[in-house]
């Protein structure tokens, strides 16, 4: 085998990716996720050091 060709991983998937605070900059921390039976949606809701709360959803 040759040396040219490694198992190298160049890419990454991240399927919920968590958007840094607007306010401060820094990784806000998942405090509850809730089901939306009508749609099948999931919320995830946030909450930064800093007291900035957000809430995403998957686009599924």
């Amino acid at each position: 085998m040759s040396a040219e060709f490694k198992n190298e991983v160049f890419s990454s998937y991240n399927p919920n990716p968590v958007r840094l605070c607007d306010s401060c900059g820094e990784k806000p921390a998942l405090v509850r996720t809730m089901l939306d039976s009508l749609s099948g949606r999931t919320v995830r809701m946030f909450k930064c050091k800093c007291g900035q709360q957000t809430w995403a959803d998957n686009k599924e």
